[in-house]
């Protein structure tokens, strides 16, 4: 099969095209190398530096290229950056999925090309309800969010009134190899194995007394989302599902079980907690499960340890 990659070089599009090449998987990956890697190649692909929300050439590459399958991961996902800064990433997060969408009608590719979105969990906003179920009411919080709800609303209209064969994945709180600290998917684990194997001047923090919960997401069960619902044998009109391992854990819980893996101590400097910060995240993926066949791996733990012997072994310095 023939994929587009936007945002290969980025954590989990370089995750996504290693498993691709796995695969046999004919693959262009677009990047515009703002937060991905130009060392995040993987040999035999085709690369191109562009921004997707430059529609002519990004249609010129569609037309030419004529994919099965477009994985729509090119984004700016920083939620401090996008309150700083919100017309630019409104124009990389919402404009760039706009580009997509006409550049794929235009090339005269709507009926044959599946278009995977990569949406949030951040739409919901904090929600009451956990588990929390696709069917939960949006109430972004943040230009990010607001963009990627946006963007599911703008895959759906094309859907049905084009008749685009496209579906959204919401990611929960994306972890693993290749994870940067400070990168556009940093978390509080990239942070503390940052300290603990990179840079031991970094001090680490923990704002809160560390109780919040978050569901974790392994790199790897997104890959394995992605491709479920690229190679699914029916058509989608922009249906989001949750992508996360439907289990959760204290940040109290990630400090114990990092020091156990790495031997290490983990001195936190302590901060008050973030104003407006979500409290406990936890996804119901059952609606995945019976749609895609999503069957995560969850023993998090171990997923945890692959992530510190990356960082041990593997940081770019």
């Amino acid at each position: 099969m023939r994929a587009i990659v936007t945002g290969s070089n980025g954590f989990i599009g370089y995750n996504l095209c290693q498993v691709l090449k796995q695969q046999d998987f004919i693959v262009l990956g677009i990047d515009d190398l703002s937060s991905g890697s130009a060392t995040n190649i993987v040999e035999g692909f085709e690369y191109m530096t562009m921004q997707v929300q430059n529609k002519r050439q990004l249609e010129e590459q569609i037309r030419a290229f004529k994919p099965d399958i477009i994985f729509h991961l090119a984004a700016i996902p920083r939620v401090a950056y996008s309150v700083e800064n919100p017309y630019a990433t409104a124009e990389a997060n919402v404009l760039g999925l706009v580009s997509v969408l006409e550049s794929v009608l235009r090339a005269g590719l709507i009926e044959s090309t599946r278009i995977v979105f990569s949406s949030s969990s951040s739409v919901y906003g904090g929600a009451a309800q956990l588990p929390t179920p696709e069917s939960h009411p949006c109430q972004p919080k943040s230009p990010y969010a607001l963009e990627k709800y946006q963007g599911e609303q703008w895959c759906q209209m094309f859907a049905n009134l084009y008749q685009a064969d496209v579906v959204c994945l919401r990611y929960f709180n994306v972890f693993g190899p290749h994870a940067l600290f400070g990168g556009a998917y940093s978390t509080v684990l990239s942070a503390w194995l940052y300290h603990l194997y990179v840079d031991a001047n970094y001090r680490p923090y923990l704002e809160g007394d560390g109780s919040q919960t978050r569901d974790f997401c392994f790199v790897g069960n997104v890959v394995q989302a992605n491709l479920l619902a690229a190679t699914k044998e029916q058509r989608f009109s922009g249906e989001a599902f949750n992508i996360a391992q439907g289990q959760s854990h204290t940040l109290l819980d990630c400090k114990q079980m990092l020091e156990e893996i790495t031997g290490k101590p983990l001195e936190l400097a302590l901060k008050p907690p973030r104003i407006g910060d979500v409290k406990h995240t936890l996804a119901d993926i059952s609606f995945a499960r019976h749609m895609l066949s999503y069957e995560p791996e969850s023993s998090f733990k171990t997923q945890l340890a692959t992530m510190a012997d990356w960082y041990k072994a593997s940081y770019p310095m």
